[in-house]
Protein backbone atom coordinates (compact mmCIF):
# COMPACT_ATOMS: atom_id res chain seq x y z
CA UNK A 1 0.00 0.00 0.00
CA UNK A 2 1.22 3.26 -1.13
CA UNK A 3 1.02 6.20 1.46
CA UNK A 4 1.61 9.51 0.64
CA UNK A 5 3.01 12.25 2.73
CA UNK A 6 2.43 15.61 2.50
CA UNK A 7 5.13 17.68 4.39
CA UNK A 8 4.17 21.17 5.14
CA UNK A 9 7.41 23.45 6.35
CA UNK A 10 6.41 26.85 7.50
CA UNK A 11 9.23 29.33 8.93
CA UNK A 12 7.81 32.99 8.90
CA UNK A 13 8.36 35.84 11.35
CA UNK A 14 4.12 34.81 12.99
CA UNK A 15 4.96 31.03 12.63
CA UNK A 16 7.70 28.15 12.50
CA UNK A 17 6.68 24.63 12.62
CA UNK A 18 5.96 21.12 10.51
CA UNK A 19 2.91 19.10 9.79
CA UNK A 20 2.42 15.95 8.13
CA UNK A 21 -1.02 14.71 6.62
CA UNK A 22 -0.97 10.99 5.12
CA UNK A 23 -2.71 10.65 2.07
CA UNK A 24 -3.68 7.09 0.64
CA UNK A 25 -4.02 8.80 -3.12
CA UNK A 26 -1.26 10.93 -5.14
CA UNK A 27 -4.29 13.01 -6.19
CA UNK A 28 -5.57 14.06 -3.52
CA UNK A 29 -2.62 14.76 -1.66
CA UNK A 30 -1.52 16.91 -4.85
CA UNK A 31 -5.13 18.93 -4.78
CA UNK A 32 -4.35 19.21 -1.08
CA UNK A 33 -1.02 20.67 -1.81
CA UNK A 34 -2.44 23.20 -4.12
CA UNK A 35 -5.30 24.15 -2.03
CA UNK A 36 -3.04 25.26 0.99
CA UNK A 37 -0.39 26.91 -1.07
CA UNK A 38 -3.26 29.00 -3.38
CA UNK A 39 -4.69 29.77 0.19
CA UNK A 40 -1.54 30.87 1.19
CA UNK A 41 -0.95 32.66 -1.88
CA UNK A 42 -4.25 34.89 -1.17
CA UNK A 43 -2.83 35.00 3.23
CA UNK A 44 0.09 36.76 2.18
CA UNK A 45 -0.88 38.90 -0.58
CA UNK A 46 2.08 37.48 -2.71
CA UNK A 47 2.18 38.73 -6.27
CA UNK A 48 3.25 35.79 -8.69
CA UNK A 49 4.26 37.75 -11.48
CA UNK A 50 7.34 39.09 -9.70
CA UNK A 51 9.87 36.68 -9.26
CA UNK A 52 13.63 36.83 -7.90
CA UNK A 53 15.86 35.34 -5.39
CA UNK A 54 14.37 36.54 -2.39
CA UNK A 55 10.44 36.84 -4.06
CA UNK A 56 9.38 33.69 -5.85
CA UNK A 57 7.07 31.00 -5.62
CA UNK A 58 5.89 27.74 -7.72
CA UNK A 59 3.68 24.85 -7.15
CA UNK A 60 4.35 21.23 -9.45
CA UNK A 61 2.87 18.13 -8.73
CA UNK A 62 5.40 17.10 -5.76
CA UNK A 63 5.91 20.29 -4.33
CA UNK A 64 5.21 23.97 -3.73
CA UNK A 65 7.34 26.92 -2.62
CA UNK A 66 6.65 30.65 -1.67
CA UNK A 67 9.47 32.91 -0.24
CA UNK A 68 9.24 36.75 0.43
CA UNK A 69 12.45 37.33 1.34
CA UNK A 70 13.70 35.55 5.13
CA UNK A 71 9.68 34.04 5.09
CA UNK A 72 9.21 30.74 3.49
CA UNK A 73 6.96 27.98 3.52
CA UNK A 74 7.04 24.84 1.32
CA UNK A 75 5.09 21.65 0.90
CA UNK A 76 6.57 18.47 -0.83
CA UNK A 77 4.85 14.87 -0.86
CA UNK A 78 6.79 11.96 0.07
CA UNK A 79 5.60 8.72 -1.08
CA UNK A 80 6.51 5.42 1.09
CA UNK A 81 5.09 2.04 0.73
CA UNK A 82 3.59 0.17 3.76
CA UNK A 83 3.02 -3.56 3.71
CA UNK A 84 -0.64 -4.21 4.40
CA UNK A 85 -1.23 -7.34 4.15
CA UNK A 86 -4.86 -9.47 4.59
CA UNK A 87 -6.04 -13.14 4.79
CA UNK A 88 -9.80 -13.98 4.48
CA UNK A 89 -11.17 -17.04 6.31
CA UNK A 90 -13.88 -18.58 4.22
CA UNK A 91 -15.48 -21.85 4.82
CA UNK A 92 -18.54 -23.18 3.65
CA UNK A 93 -19.13 -20.54 1.84
CA UNK A 94 -18.83 -17.89 4.07
CA UNK A 95 -16.34 -14.94 5.06
CA UNK A 96 -15.39 -16.66 8.97
CA UNK A 97 -12.93 -13.96 10.14
CA UNK A 98 -10.42 -11.40 8.00
CA UNK A 99 -6.95 -10.59 9.77
CA UNK A 100 -4.91 -8.02 8.68
CA UNK A 101 -1.68 -6.83 10.21
CA UNK A 102 -3.07 -3.26 10.10
CA UNK A 103 -6.14 -1.44 11.08
CA UNK A 104 -8.02 -1.95 8.01
CA UNK A 105 -11.78 -1.57 7.76
CA UNK A 106 -13.16 -4.65 5.25
CA UNK A 107 -16.67 -4.34 4.31
CA UNK A 108 -18.18 -7.55 2.26
CA UNK A 109 -20.60 -7.39 -0.07
CA UNK A 110 -22.45 -10.41 -0.74
CA UNK A 111 -24.24 -10.79 -3.95
CA UNK A 112 -25.79 -13.79 -3.40
CA UNK A 113 -29.36 -14.64 -3.34
CA UNK A 114 -31.62 -17.27 -2.56
CA UNK A 115 -32.83 -19.49 -5.11
CA UNK A 116 -36.24 -18.31 -4.66
CA UNK A 117 -35.41 -14.77 -4.37
CA UNK A 118 -38.18 -12.75 -3.98
CA UNK A 119 -38.08 -8.95 -5.19
CA UNK A 120 -37.05 -7.19 -2.25
CA UNK A 121 -34.21 -9.36 -1.85
CA UNK A 122 -33.35 -9.36 -6.00
CA UNK A 123 -33.71 -5.38 -4.96
CA UNK A 124 -31.27 -5.27 -2.33
CA UNK A 125 -28.96 -7.62 -3.63
CA UNK A 126 -28.95 -4.78 -6.98
CA UNK A 127 -28.14 -1.93 -4.53
CA UNK A 128 -25.44 -3.13 -2.90
CA UNK A 129 -24.00 -4.60 -6.41
CA UNK A 130 -24.34 -0.78 -7.21
CA UNK A 131 -22.22 0.33 -3.95
CA UNK A 132 -19.91 -2.05 -4.40
CA UNK A 133 -19.50 -0.85 -8.16
CA UNK A 134 -19.41 2.77 -7.15
CA UNK A 135 -16.68 1.78 -4.56
CA UNK A 136 -14.49 0.12 -6.94
CA UNK A 137 -14.56 3.36 -9.16
CA UNK A 138 -12.87 5.50 -6.88
CA UNK A 139 -9.15 6.80 -7.05
CA UNK A 140 -7.07 3.75 -5.80
CA UNK A 141 -9.74 1.04 -5.44
CA UNK A 142 -8.51 -2.09 -7.86
CA UNK A 143 -8.84 -5.78 -7.66
CA UNK A 144 -6.15 -7.53 -5.42
CA UNK A 145 -7.02 -10.98 -5.98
Amino acid sequence: MKLYILIHEQDTDSSWGTSAKPFIDRAAAQDAMRQDYEDTIKRWGFDEAVQTEEHRSYCHDGGAMIRNDTDMEQWRIEEHELQVEMAVEVHQGLVQAIYANADIYPEVYDLDSSDFAEDNETAEVDIKAAELEKLKQQPGWRAVY
